[in-house]
């Protein structure tokens, strides 16, 4: 394994410690990168992690603190950049153009394995650092995609466009996290879907997530009641199931639009 360039002053030694960190923590975990291989990657010693970052469980807490802050401020730029171009097309972004920019960390390995780790650690095993770190690093980022969603889907309230936010959030990890030769994704396709296939995991998480934000909450349940089970129905006055009609559909008055 190649060392990552030494540098003989203090503030570089710290960054290439973070660097070498970010890059064994992605590769094997947190409990599997020991502090010998974090120290031979950086061209360091155990006295300068001391130094720097006291113990392992600080550096790690700065690994994802760096990770968070940085993809945070790629995303929102792009976002911006998107929100630009459409107000100059005349338009508002499309939920499909603000979801694929919420996307874009998820999509490179390293860092939407970082990531995904970090959001689930604190959806499964909060800790004060997790707190801090999503409530530092990653609520002004949700904030200003919520409000992006709003303008984007202005037919739904902000109730349903927080909600929607947060499921898409969990999709995006569930989507991430299921890589690997034990993929269950991979297994219920018999291969025909790989989520380690960035390029099309990018694509059905656009289109999916996107299409969430369609409708109102209201409109999309309208054909949901105590009385209705699809194609059959209950009888009123003999409270029997029964076979109802589907609608016909009209005939065509001319070719079909393009």
């Amino acid at each position: 394994m190649r060392s990552i360039q030494s540098a003989s002053d203090a503030p570089g030694t710290r960054q290439r410690i973070l660097a070498a960190a970010e890059q064994l923590f992605a590769e094997r975990g947190v409990a599997g990168a020991t502090m010998r291989a974090v120290t031979a990657l950086a061209g360091a010693n155990m006295a300068a992690v001391n130094y720097h970052f006291g113990n392992k469980d600080n550096l790690a807490i700065e690994v994802f603190r760096g990770v968070a802050r940085r993809t945070a401020r790629s995303r929102l730029a792009r976002l911006a950049e998107v929100e630009a171009a459409a107000a100059a097309r005349g338009r508002p972004a499309r939920p499909v153009e603000v979801v694929d920019t919420f996307l874009d960390p998820y999509m490179t390995p390293r860092t939407g394995d970082l990531l995904s780790h970090l959001v689930l650690s604190h959806k499964v095993q909060p800790s004060p650092w997790t707190h801090a770190v999503v409530r530092e690093e990653l609520d002004g980022l949700a904030a200003a995609y919520i409000e992006a969603l709003r303008r984007a889907a202005p037919h739904l309230t902000r109730a349903e466009v927080t909600w929607r936010y947060h499921l898409m959030v969990g999709a995006i990890l569930m989507a991430v996290a299921d890589t690997g030769p034990e993929s269950r994704m991979k297994r219920l396709s018999a291969g025909a879907c790989d989520p380690a296939d960035r390029e099309a995991l990018r694509a059905e998480l656009a289109g999916f997530l996107a299409s969430a934000f369609e409708r109102p909450t209201a409109e999309a349940l309208a054909g949901l009641s105590a009385n209705s089970d699809g194609p059959r129905g209950r009888d009123p006055e003999t409270d029997e199931n029964v076979d109802r009609e589907e609608p016909s559909c009209p005939a065509p008055r001319g070719p079909a639009p393009p």
